[in-house]
Formats: C-alpha cells, structure tokens, sequence
C-alpha cells in the first residue's frame, strides 16, 4: 500500500512575520526531500484529487464539491459560483476572493437571491452552502473550462474571460452579474462602512455527476468537499490510502505565523512514523512530488538540508 500525501502550500514562503533566520529545522521533512526521489507531476490540488480517483479535471470538480455540500446529487450541471471584488486598476480590473471574514451568510443569501431574480428566465439558480461556497445549477455549461479562482485571483480579470463565440453567453453572465452587484444596496451599505463590495462572481469546476468515480481508496482523511464528494461517488475501495492536510495553507492564507509552524510540528508527526513503515508519495501541489520507500530510511549519504522556501 501507498500513502499518497497531498500537502498544498509545503514549501510556499512562510508568513511575513516569520524571522527565517531564527526558525527551527524540520528534520523528518528534510530527511524525507534529500532521500526521496523528486518527480514532476501535473496539476494543482484538485487536479490531482481527480486524477487519483482516475477523473480528468476537465470533467469539472463543481458537482462533486455540490453532492459534498448539499448532501444530495445534483439534477443538473453545477459550477462553483465565488463571490469576488473587482478594482480598477489602470488599464485593467484585478479580482480578489472574499473569504467567510469578509462575507456573512445573510449577505450571501440577500446577492444570491439577486442573481437568481435576474437569471431565471435563463434557467440559472445559485445555491448558497457557505458565505464563500456557492453553486451555480445550470442546463447549459460552458464549453471551454473556465480558469480556476487560485489562477485568476490577484490577475486582471480580463485576461481570463471566455472570449468564444460559443461561449458568449457566459460572458454576458460575468458582465451582467457585475452590473447587478453593482446597484445592489446591500453594496452600498458595505461601502458605507468601509467594507469591500461585492461586485462579481467568478465561476469554475463546471461539469455533470458521473454515477461512480474509477478508483477509489482504502482510507481517506481530509476534510476539502471535492475529496468528500469524490469518496461519495466512489464504489471501488481500493488499495492505496490518501490524507490531505491543508493546515499550512490555511496558515498562509491568513498570514498566520503561529499555526504555520504549529502546522509545520503536525506535519513532521505525519511524517516520522509512516517514513518507517510504508511507501509514500508526497505531492507540494504545485509541480512536484517525491516517492519515498522505507529503504530510503539507509541512504544515509544523501544528506539533508534546510528547506529552501520558494
């Protein structure tokens, strides 16, 4: 049995407010690195949860993060619909994710039922799970994957537009949801209390519930509502195990020095006891995995080194 490792964000620069001179090592996670062999590896985390469960990604994520959420299939194609601000910038419009901070539920549901008052003739209804997770049900799909939120956030917006003339319709959908947004009153209450607006949707993941998933696996920890949904649909055990841990991303993304290096001490429990006893791939999530096996433990010539943060 294998262990397949998914550890997004493992070797992102640390929070601002670490001082990287004073920091501690990381023995098990060095000695892992300069023992192990490297491999290149396609895809982002949901990439690769769809291919170990033997999907493409192209075959959209949305559905499977719905059934998670909802606790239901859907009866439709879904995507996952992402409340964003849009500012000006220059020549260009940059988006920037609202997390659950930044949203309450009250408000998620007062826009959502906006959209869905506008979209109805066009068959659209957003569903709001979360403050920061929405589906949109649609009969139409795009026909180009749209970009993923992670590749669009922080970006002008326009370079990640659907342009096709097979996909002008969802164009239009971008468009006319910013207009909406942008004459809600809940917007202008938050502007008035120096709060960001609301002023766009970004939606990805688009694709249709398959009944079963491929593949499948022997044990699963995580908690990220594509794996959930993946495991649901998924008839097969399988052979090798996976475990997701996200608690270093979740550090980075709210710049949080002291869970950063309490996730770090939880990753190296992780590590120390499975490096002694079983096969382990490791994926970073962002172009990189290593293959350990329990021999790599006697390469004692392949010293480790600080971790080189990128």
């Amino acid at each position: 049995m294998i262990r397949h490792l998914f550890v997004p964000g493992l070797l992102d620069r640390p929070p601002d407010t670490v001082d990287l001179a004073a920091l501690a090592r990381f023995p098990a996670l060095e000695r892992f690195i300069a023992r192990s062999r490297e491999e290149p590896v396609q895809g982002g985390l949901e990439e690769l949860l769809m291919n170990f469960f033997g999907l493409q990604a192209s075959q959209g994520g949305a559905p499977f993060c719905y059934l998670a959420d909802a606790g239901q299939r859907p009866e439709t194609g879904v995507l996952r619909a992402f409340p964003v601000h849009l500012r000006a910038d220059r020549d260009r419009v940059l988006l920037f994710p609202l997390d659950e901070s930044q949203l309450n539920m009250d408000e998620a549901q007062a826009l959502a039922a906006q959209f869905n008052e506008h979209f109805s003739g066009d068959g659209l209804a957003i569903e709001v799970h979360s403050p920061h997770r929405w589906y949109l049900l649609a009969q139409c799909l795009p026909r180009t994957p749209l970009a993923t939120l992670d590749q669009v956030a922080g970006r002008s917006l326009g370079d990640y537009l659907p342009h096709s003339e097979a996909d002008r319709f969802w164009l239009s959908v971008i468009n006319e949801t910013q207009m909406l947004f942008f004459d809600s009153p809940l917007n202008r209450k938050r502007e008035q209390a120096g709060r960001l607006p609301v002023n766009g949707l970004w939606f990805d993941g688009a694709g249709r519930l398959p009944e079963t998933v491929p593949r499948g696996a022997s044990h699963i920890d995580g908690n990220h509502c594509l794996l959930r949904g993946l495991a649901a649909c998924s008839e097969e055990q399988g052979e090798d195990a996976l475990i997701l841990f996200e608690d270093i991303q979740q550090s980075l993304l709210i710049q949080d020095a002291a869970s950063w290096l309490q996730a770090r001490q939880r990753l190296e429990g992780i590590l120390n006891p499975l490096m002694r006893e079983t096969q382990i791939m490791l994926y970073s999530c962002d172009g990189r995995r290593w293959h350990w096996k329990p021999a790599c433990n006697r390469h004692f010539w392949r010293l480790s080194r600080p971790l080189c943060w990128s």
